[in-house]
């Protein structure tokens, strides 16, 4: 893939993201609103977290397996066998996700007391029962990943990128009009029906292609290599649900919110890697797997490190503005209702080292996704078992003298070391990986980084925003200002520094107005 071609289909996948991300940051606005960092907040976290073992294990491996082994039969023509291997794999996993849903609802008092011990009183019943409801609802997440992986192997990345918006359409809706009476399980009957909205829009399209999908519960020979792929993929998912599992466990035990606080931080410090990262693993996967297909590694390295140099423009800018801004952007996302100024400092707390690791979690999803488009899954099964178990060890270390800013630190030194060794794995089972783009472009996005955060940080410093001492508008009003006038300071730098990824997304934005402009004429 070209980089203009690349930089032309993450852009598109970007604005839908943005469109996503943004009713995705109204949905956690509004739980903030009606619950806060509270006991409640903590419970719904939790129970989210519970039935998501289910999705680290058996969901994303399946879904991650699925999708290279799926455009090898595309890029063969063998229409046939894509479709019956597709029809396969979604009814078994997703027949099987079911029943183990169904299955563990009778476990859900000793595994909320496993993943929060700390909780009791109506807190504990109210994870309980969220628990339960949330289980047999996981088999959703599982089939919206399939369909989005049969559509963007097909080039289709406009419907997939839509489904997200309309899931936290949903969630919102449905929210706001039953919170109000049923409190936090209203907001849990809004997310189960927000994944089946993920799903039911994208339905209509995957018929578009004609496949022929049917229940077809036989193991095929290509199921037989999805299973082998994922299999390793689960021994990884395992470590990460047990980093989960000790996370939870010792946030509980910490002051009442501290759960709520490290979620919320954590929601604002994926919003970049969720708006631009996302969009450019959904349009390098598909191509990776390709090239793989062909056997081209030449292309594979260049194409993985031109995905790699586009992360880093948004990310690294994005990590210096949110660690130096952290409590004026905690503030005006969340403080109101019953997210109260206490509320903001723990998150605004989490959030400034949080987004130290923006970087690396980022590489991390991209090294990733460089293994599986290549049928791997032992080296990144192996990275995630190193990363769960430093992350665990950090855990314990550091949460006694720091709190939930120890947990928060824990995730941030994970993340790097297994960047760092993601990368030096990569080299070694691709042969065309060439790191000098990437550091020629690192460099020079860290240095505008570097001059932005500066900018920030004075703008922030003078106006008092960083301080808090003004009102809720006053500091909307003067932290936007403080971001726009950094973004601008750091797109200068990057324009008279020659960053290639300013120019080429510059240009394709030009050609789209001119193509809007033209057309509109």
């Amino acid at each position: 893939m070209s980089n203009k071609g690349f930089a032309r289909a993450t852009v598109i996948v970007s604005v839908l993201s943005v469109l996503s991300k943004i009713m995705g940051f109204v949905r956690e606005q509004l739980v903030a609103w009606l619950f806060g960092a509270s006991g409640l907040t903590d419970a719904y976290v939790v129970a989210l977290a519970i039935p998501t073992v289910l999705t680290g294990v058996i969901s994303n491996p399946v879904s991650t397996a699925f999708l290279p082994v799926f455009a090898s039969y595309v890029a063969r023509d063998d229409t046939k066998g894509a479709t019956r291997l597709a029809s396969s794999v979604i009814t078994l996993s997703v027949g099987a996700f079911l029943l183990a849903g169904l299955a563990a609802i009778p476990f859900a008092p000793a595994l909320v007391r496993l993943y929060a011990p700390g909780f009791s009183g109506h807190v504990f019943d109210s994870a309980v029962g969220l628990t339960r409801l949330f289980f047999p609802a996981f088999a959703l997440p599982l089939l919206g990943a399939l369909y989005k992986g049969i559509l963007n192997t097909y080039k289709e990345f406009t419907v997939p990128g839509i489904a997200p918006f309309v899931q936290n359409l949903c969630i919102v809706g449905l929210t706001a009009l039953l919170a109000p009476a049923l409190g936090v399980r209203g907001l849990a009957i809004a997310t189960v029906a927000g994944y089946l909205a993920f799903n039911l829009i994208q339905v209509p399209w995957v018929r578009r292609l004609r496949l022929g999908l049917s229940f077809m519960p036989e193991v095929s020979p290509g199921t037989k290599q999805v299973a082998n792929l994922a299999l390793p993929l689960m021994v990884g998912g395992l470590a990460t649900q047990l980093y989960t599992l000790v996370d939870k466990n010792l946030a509980s035990r910490l002051a009442q919110g501290s759960i709520a606080a490290l979620n919320f931080a954590g929601r604002i410090r994926y919003l970049p890697i969720d708006l631009f990262v996302t969009a450019v693993i959904t349009v390098v996967f598909p191509a990776l797997s390709e090239m793989w297909a062909r056997k081209d590694e030449q292309a594979m390295g260049e194409t993985l490190i031109t995905g790699a140099r586009f992360a880093l423009f948004v990310c690294v800018p994005s990590a210096v503005g949110l660690a130096v801004l952290a409590k004026p952007v905690v503030r005006i996302a969340f403080e109101r209702g019953a997210f109260t100024g206490t509320a903001t400092l723990l998150t605004a707390g989490a959030l400034s080292v949080y987004s130290l690791g923006i970087v690396g979690l980022a590489l991390c999803r991209i090294v990733d996704v460089g293994f599986y488009s290549s049928q791997n899954t032992w080296y990144p099964v192996l990275l995630a078992l190193g990363v769960s178990c430093v992350n665990i060890v950090y855990d314990l270390v550091l949460v006694g003298p720091l709190g939930h800013i120890g947990l928060a630190l824990a995730n941030v030194l994970a993340s790097w070391l297994g960047a760092a060794a993601g990368l030096i794995l990569y080299t070694k089972h691709i042969a065309g990986v060439n790191f000098r783009p990437l550091i020629g472009s690192g460099l020079k996005i860290l240095l505008s980084s570097a001059v932005m955060g500066i900018c920030a940080w004075a703008l922030g410093t003078y106006s008092g925003v960083i301080a808090g001492t003004g009102s809720l508008t006053q500091d909307i009003i003067l932290t936007f200002i403080a971001v726009g006038v950094s973004v601008l300071v750091y797109l200068a730098c990057a324009f008279i520094l020659k960053c290639e990824e300013l120019v080429l997304i510059t240009n394709i934005v030009r050609r789209r107005l001119g193509n809007s402009g033209k057309e509109s004429s």
